[in-house]
């Protein structure tokens, strides 16, 4: 009985984050919701344990590219910031507006050979066919954006709810290789997202120095209430941290504090990266995208990633924004929230 414990924690561990204490939860919620989004990524989460048979057929393929690839020349723009603050909405607004590389959700279907599937697939990145819907940023379609977090556990560690302190030789020369090899797959400079970067963007840009960084923010008291929902909504549990989180302070009873204190912790968190990576971090609002997203996507284009943008065309490929105001949480939350956030110094970017 224990060795069939054992196996069946590897086997999830494999497919689901060790932090995610009701896998099983999630996936009723997921499929409550009817999005379109929410069950392609169950679908895939299904289908990838059918594929690790091919996937570990061309990972030799994949690691004979890796070792020839070289280090990315070409610009690539991360999109960061805390949890729930906006980055998908931007990482998408910016791939379609663009025409960019990014990373899909072929990758997840093909963890350990991503460049190889996505070449013998007929490359499936298609920034045209890229939509702004999402489910909790996950998208569907083969082509549509992914965090490739999976990706992502290899050279940041696989603990996703803390930064972390450095990136082993091993690691970095990986990601490296990684990034060289993908930007010779799509042959465009690239738009990817990761809210970890958070705490570690100033690692990675070290290790690529054509990377820049732009962080979103959020008017506090909506960010926070919509961190508290994802982490009822998406763990299951408010008293869980949704999103990297101070290792060093344990976890407070009240989620609400608990929310705020996390909120402080992503607020140090940028200021840190900003401090180490100069000009090339960018600070964006959300709401102030919203309200131009094509005037930032034409400054973001030029400034960030050296194309010539055209607002026209932007404007063609980008509809009308508006700024979230969906109340996940009742009025009364919504109050103590208000409260908490005041009584908190250092909340504000």
């Amino acid at each position: 009985m224990e060795r069939s414990s054992t196996m069946f924690r590897r086997v999830r561990d494999a497919f689901v984050p060790r932090h995610f204490a009701d896998p099983f939860g999630l996936a009723l919620r997921l499929l409550r919701s009817r999005s379109p989004e929410a069950l392609y990524a169950m679908g895939s989460a299904a289908l990838r344990p059918l594929l690790i048979p091919v996937d570990v057929l061309l990972s030799s393929a994949e690691r004979r590219t890796l070792a020839r690839a070289r280090a990315p020349t070409r610009p690539i723009l991360f999109v960061m910031g805390p949890p729930r603050s906006g980055t998908t909405l931007v990482a998408l607004s910016l791939i379609r507006a663009l025409r960019v590389g990014y990373l899909n959700n072929l990758t997840a279907l093909f963890p350990r050979s991503p460049i190889t599937a996505n070449r013998l697939l007929g490359r499936p990145i298609h920034p045209e066919r890229v939509t702004l819907k999402n489910y909790y940023g996950r998208t569907a379609r083969l082509c549509g954006p992914n965090d490739a977090l999976y990706l992502w556990d290899r050279w940041l560690g696989a603990d996703r709810t803390r930064p972390p302190a450095e990136i082993s030789r091993e690691a970095a020369d990986a990601l490296v290789r990684f990034f060289g090899a993908w930007e010779a797959l799509v042959d465009a400079p690239l738009v990817a997202k990761n809210n970890s970067l958070n705490g570690s963007a100033a690692l990675v840009g070290a290790l690529l120095p054509t990377a820049r960084f732009v962080c979103l923010r959020r008017e506090p008291l909506r960010l926070a209430a919509s961190l508290l929902d994802a982490r009822r909504h998406i763990l299951g549990d408010a008293s869980d941290s949704y999103g990297i989180d101070d290792p060093s302070r344990p976890r407070l009873a009240d989620p609400i504090q608990d929310v705020v204190r996390q909120l402080r912790f992503h607020v140090a968190l940028a200021d840190q990266q900003r401090a180490a990576l100069g000009e090339r971090f960018v600070d964006l609002a959300y709401e102030e995208f919203c309200r131009d997203p094509v005037e930032h996507i034409v400054q973001l284009g030029a400034r960030e990633l050296g194309m010539k943008v055209e607002p026209d065309d932007v404007r063609r490929r980008i509809p009308p924004l508006q700024v979230s105001r969906r109340e996940a949480l009742p009025a009364s939350e919504l109050a103590q929230l208000e409260r908490a956030l005041a009584e908190a110094p250092g909340c504000l970017p």
